[in-house]
């Protein structure tokens, strides 16, 4: 099974992932760990890609698609994946179909997690990055108490300029409006779960598992 959840920032994609991947043991791709990854690690890719980020802009196509075309070469052709936060374009999803195509696989379906504006803002706002090991933790659900890796006292964890009021605003639109081709593409090959990302979170986990059971 090869799978996307979609959603703007602070929809809850990330907990989803983690949760889904165990559920029905999926590898995980998730672009926005992998150009954090670069950034602190200088890399070309993550020069290139922290110069939108800062801004509050979305990576462009080729660069994502750049990173994701190789990764999943990496993989087994058995093993079925979990991509976070990708596609987000049409033209993205064509490429990643065409790509897991050529390996002799297919994409099955995405979930789109659809949460309003201010709970967006607010789950934002209260969360954290460490800058140490990219660990991600939010204040109210995810503290660093829970960290798994306890390599730091938390002196290290940052409230990253992408998550500041401003820049969601500007994300949170920029993604709505790129975000309605690819639904309407997904929708129109019977290939789309739309979830109410407003819900608790043990809730949203409980709507995504039964509607993925057929393309087990």
């Amino acid at each position: 099974m090869n799978i996307s959840i979609v959603g703007t920032k602070g929809a809850g994609k990330g907990t989803q992932v983690s949760r889904l991947a165990k559920d029905f043991n999926l590898l995980v791709f998730a672009s926005g760990d992998a150009f954090r990854a670069g950034v602190k690690q200088h890399t070309p890719l993550g020069k290139i890609a922290q110069k939108y980020i800062a801004k509050g802009d979305l990576v462009p196509d080729d660069i994502v698609n750049g990173l994701v075309e190789e990764w999943i070469w990496t993989t087994s052709p058995n093993q079925g994946i979990i991509f976070d936060g990708f596609p987000r374009t049409t033209f993205q999803a064509a490429f990643l179909e065409n790509t897991l195509s050529e390996m002799g696989r297919k994409f099955d379906v995405v979930i789109y997690l659809d949460v309003s504006d201010e709970q967006v803002i607010k789950r934002l706002s209260e969360r954290r990055i460490c800058h140490l090991c990219l660990e991600e933790f939010h204040l109210a659900s995810s503290p660093f108490k829970v960290c798994p890796r306890q390599r730091c006292q938390g002196e290290h964890l940052r409230h990253l300029d992408e998550d500041k009021p401003e820049v969601i605003s500007t994300l949170v639109k920029m993604f709505q409006r790129g975000i309605e081709p690819l639904l309407q593409h997904y929708e129109s090959s019977g290939r789309l779960i739309e979830i109410n990302g407003d819900l608790p979170v043990d809730e949203v986990h409980s709507a995504i598992v039964p509607a993925l059971m057929p393309y087990r």
